[in-house]
């Protein structure tokens, strides 16, 4: 069996001063892939920072994960905790300086295709999600779902400076931003996959399109197709957030 894949990534087209904070990468002969959703800093003095720190953040995360994934040596879910680990070390040395109530930081997930398993990690709220036979598996699920449903209970200080990378809080939740406690929220785990399977890696900026498309147009597109209806999916409020995904296909 053998691995092919795809990538693309949009901009949101709501706010005109903010920059696309995510990010995908993959490597076909390796069997390798990512797709990372920077956290959005504030605004300072009504604008968003220019350069991102959220994108600094993801594309550091993104060199030094990509780097660990392609080593020669190691299992699977070795090099993915080595790439997870390398990623979030290199947010830390980035986010040097930094307010430490609202670190920079991005979440994602991490994946390696071989001899028939796919293995993975992820922290947040990014999509896994494995097409096969007309049905579609998440084996990802949103870690801040707790949070967004007692939002008004807390302060954005609370959810940033004590919620965040809090695994003892009920309603904490992960972002890799050089903190140790990211390390907490991380879930790892393996699947097998058959010819002809195809594997959606994508940031939640994409909810709306797999809640629209339904499993059954989600299984019945080509890699092609799925990943350009995607990134031409407009809500109904006639704008979407960034968006990004990798679409992998076992042939």
């Amino acid at each position: 069996m053998r691995f092919t894949m795809i990538g693309d990534t949009r901009r949101n087209d709501h706010y005109a001063d903010k920059p696309n904070e995510d990010f995908f990468w993959f490597d076909e002969a390796a069997g390798a892939a990512l797709v990372l959703d920077g956290v959005t800093r504030d605004r300072e003095n009504g604008a968003y920072p220019d350069p991102s720190p959220a994108r600094i953040a993801t594309e550091r995360f993104a060199q030094a994960a990509g780097a660990a994934l392609t080593a020669p040596d190691g299992t699977p879910r070795e090099r993915l905790l080595a790439a997870v680990r390398a990623g979030n070390a290199a947010v830390a040395r980035a986010n040097a300086g930094a307010p430490a109530d609202f670190l920079p930081g991005t979440v994602g997930v991490l994946a390696l295709v071989e001899e028939g398993w796919l293995h993975y990690a992820y922290v947040g709220d990014s999509n896994g999600v494995v097409l096969s036979k007309g049905r579609a598996a998440a084996f990802t699920e949103p870690q801040t779902r707790a949070v967004h449903d007692h939002r008004g209970e807390f302060s954005a200080y609370e959810i940033r400076a004590h919620i965040c990378n809090n695994a003892r809080h009920p309603c904490g939740y992960g972002v890799w931003t050089g903190q140790a406690g990211a390390m907490d929220f991380l879930r790892t785990g393996s699947t097998v996959l058959a010819p002809g399977d195809r594997v959606l890696l994508c940031t939640d900026g994409l909810d709306p399109f797999l809640s629209d498309a339904g499993e059954a147009a989600l299984c019945a597109m080509d890699s092609g197709t799925l990943l350009a209806r995607a990134m031409e999916f407009r809500k109904r409020e006639g704008w979407m957030d960034d968006r990004t995904a990798v679409v992998i296909d076992a042939v």
